[in-house]
């Protein structure tokens, strides 16, 4: 053990009364203070040096004489006393003085021992950091003066704290470092840092000021926008050339923000679009959704190799876009995005095991047959949206059930649909048709919370069922259908019992009147009656129809009885109600009358009088093609009302055609010359076959300033029919 030497002044009677008198202590490396432990006490002299130990200071102990005695020649033991007790009792070993043993050792390692040299005691001293390994983590070693060296506790470095990271360093113990779980020096977000996303899993590369990835569905630098949503990603995928590889399922950020409208999808005419590609290697159901995109936005699927001209396998638009293709088979396939402005959307890849078509999804072959009448129960998770309703003008973005049946002979049908399982209850859509993806087919489609169709006396031949909800999220269907031999009607009831108003009007009794097509602008409710009149033309004619008696009321001209998708057109309003043509060509001509009147009489008159020309744009067909702008002042006398534009019905139209090759910002300005109100504008994409309005000018003058992207659009200049005037029309292309 160490051993120290100490010179201590006594300052009060201590040790056997020697006040005052110097005490000599050894240490080996030097002198220190005497150290605050109590003492232990003579450890005792070797056995062979006992009977010297007395004369080993006898005599006082000084500094010159302390070892004095070494190396001198001797003859005893007694001759080599140096007086001194610290430094052990010499002995004498074969005639020459030799140090002897220390008196203050012990077997304690962690122990300082110091020597009273003028009280002959030793001091032992536990010293702890004698104990230390190093390493703070397994606690502080402690010296005990009976065992030597022993461990402690480990630390406890938990603060019970989930926004630190808890850790333990051997050099200086516990530590509570701020939580960076996925260690980029920035503190979790949750934990009052500015890392948005701490997790791990994702690596280093999420923080503040971190480079954002436009494809990895994740906010990169914290800014609050992930993905395309952040200014500096922008799309590339702009063409088939350029399409966006999905390696399969998942979800994929997608924009088309800065893209031009290249193609042409068969649901929607025009817009920025976005290209993505996928592939097969065996056959499977591929469904596609979009999430995002904005109002209007639709998605397809096409084989990659007809990715630039269609047609479509797939097509579908409404909240949100989707399509369902069954049993695709292997090989390359495009998915095209298409939005009415640049728009940010997620688009979801399924790739699933393949499924047959259910026989109630298509119409074709294997649709069920409903010939024998009965009740039929379907879920709409089982079929995709396929066909247009005449009567559900957003039927694209809804799942439709088919089914068909065949008669002999004519027979009345009846079929009496409902939808369940939304969080409301919704309307149901039925539509009769002879072909499913031909709406001018539809013999009659109604709507209502049950909707009851009913035909009196259908011919022969095979027809189909559309049934389609008003909820997207409608789980489940109810159809019945009873066919039965026919029953007579009452006059004008039916398109069997006719009025003919050729040679003067008819009058026909609400009483005894059922409902059975309505028309195509309303009145198809299973509350309304509707009511059958002809007329026939040998030769063009001015033709005025008046119905009167009906209340407010639907009536439109049809040149196929009872088929509502050959309605010349169709107005509403109160008796009496009053409808004009020009030069209607020969031939033989429907009126239907609907209203929710269940009493009383309708009489229907047509007046005829000499043909009189219509100008060209009072017809669509005739549209004036506007495309290298224009300034004109045009007329709307004599002009009749043949589309629902921004302003609705009894308004007389004129029509004019804009074709861009490629972006412009078009403005469009029509007003009365007098500058008084009641012209209107309506801006549509596509040709005539257009019917939703793209934009609207309601104001005085009306105006509509707008970027168009490459494509057609039909423009309609609309006034009142009662106050038709001059108006001036400026399409000014920039």
């Amino acid at each position: 053990m160490p051993r120290s030497c100490f010179r201590v002044n006594l300052s009060a009677v201590s040790f056997i009364a020697l006040a005052g008198v110097a005490l000599v202590a050894c240490e080996t490396g030097g002198v220190r203070s005497l150290p605050d432990v109590s003492l232990v006490g003579d450890a005792g002299f070797p056995s062979d040096a006992a009977a010297d130990a007395s004369l080993d200071g006898a005599v006082g102990c000084t500094a010159e004489g302390m070892g004095a005695t070494l190396g001198q020649p001797c003859a005893s033991t007694s001759e080599c006393n140096d007086s001194c007790f610290c430094n052990g009792a010499e002995l004498c070993i074969e005639g020459v003085c030799t140090a002897g043993a220390a008196p203050c050792t012990d077997a304690i390692d962690c122990t300082t021992e110091t020597c009273l040299e003028d009280s002959r005691e030793c001091v032992f001293h536990a010293d702890d950091a004698m104990c230390s390994d190093g390493d703070a983590c397994n606690g502080a070693e402690v010296c005990d003066r009976v065992v030597g060296c022993r461990a402690a506790a480990p630390l406890y470095c938990n603060d019970e704290d989930s926004c630190t990271f808890d850790s333990c360093d051997p050099a200086t113990g516990c530590l509570f470092s701020p939580r960076d779980l996925d260690g980029d020096g920035f503190t979790d977000g949750r934990c009052g840092g500015d890392d948005c996303d701490d997790d791990p899993r994702f690596g280093a590369d999420i923080h503040p000021g971190a480079t954002e990835l436009c494809d990895n569905r994740r906010d990169d630098n914290c800014d609050g926008l992930r993905d395309y949503n952040d200014p500096t990603c922008l799309p590339t995928n702009d063409a088939c050339d350029s399409a966006q590889l999905l390696p399969g399922s998942g979800t994929y950020s997608g924009s088309t923000a800065g893209l031009a409208a290249n193609l042409t999808l068969g649901c929607r005419s025009s817009g920025p679009d976005a290209v993505f590609r996928f592939s097969l290697d065996a056959p499977h159901d591929v469904r596609v959704t979009v999430a995002g995109g904005g109002s209007g936005a639709a998605v397809a699927i096409r084989p990659f190799a007809e990715c630039a001209t269609g047609p479509d396998i797939r097509c579908g638009t409404g909240t949100p876009p989707r399509v369902l293709s069954r049993s695709l088979p292997a090989g390359d396939y495009a998915v095209i995005v298409q939005t009415s402005t640049g728009s940010v959307f997620d688009l979801n890849l399924n790739i699933e095991d393949p499924t047959p078509i259910p026989p109630v999804d298509l119409c074709n072959a294997t649709t069920t047959d409903i010939s024998a009448g009965g009740t039929f129960d379907g879920m709409f998770a089982d079929v995709e949206g396929d066909y247009s309703l005449s009567c559900h003008t957003s039927s694209t973005n809804y799942l439709d059930a088919a089914y068909t049946f065949t008669l002999t002979a004519p027979q009345d049908v009846t079929l009496t649909a409902s939808t369940s399982g939304a969080a409301w209850t919704p309307t149901t859509y039925l539509s009769l048709v002879t072909d499913c993806s031909d709406s001018t087919t539809t013999l009659s489609c109604i709507s209502g919370t049950t909707s009851v169709l009913r035909r009196r006396a259908l011919d022969p031949g095979t027809y189909y069922v559309l049934l389609e909800s008003s909820a997207i999220d409608a789980t489940d269907w109810h159809l019945d259908a009873v066919i039965t031999d026919p029953v007579p009607r009452a006059p004008a009831d039916a398109c069997t019992t006719v009025e003919d108003i050729t040679f003067g009007p008819a009058t026909a009794s609400l009483d005894t009147a059922e409902f059975d097509v309505g028309t195509s602008c309303g009145g198809t409710g299973t509350a309304y009656r509707d009511l059958f009149f002809k007329f026939s033309l040998t030769t063009p004619q001015d033709v005025s129809l008046s119905t009167t008696g009906a209340g407010f009321h639907y009536a439109a001209i049809e040149t196929s009885c009872g088929v509502t998708g050959t309605e010349l057109r169709c107005r509403s309003g109160s008796s009496p109600l009053v409808q004009s043509w020009r030069s209607l060509p020969a031939g033989d001509y429907y009126a239907v009358v609907s209203t929710s009147l269940g009493a009383g009489t309708v009489t229907a008159e047509a007046t005829f009088s000499p043909p009189t020309p219509i100008p060209p744009n009072d017809r669509c067909s005739g549209a004036i093609d506007v495309s290298a702008g224009y300034s004109a002042t045009d007329t709307l006398v004599g002009f009749e009302d043949d589309v629902l534009g921004c302003s609705g019905s009894s308004r007389a139209d004129a029509f004019y055609v804009l074709h861009l090759t490629e972006s412009h910002e078009v403005v469009i300005t029509a007003q009365r010359p007098d500058g008084t109100s009641g012209t209107t504008l309506s801006l549509r994409a596509g040709d005539c076959s257009a019917t939703a309005n793209l934009a609207c000018g309601t104001a005085t003058p009306a105006a509509i300033d707008r970027v168009l992207d490459a494509g057609t659009y039909t423009i309609v200049v609309e006034q009142p029919l009662t106050s038709t005037s001059d108006f001036a029309l400026r399409v000014i292309i920039l």
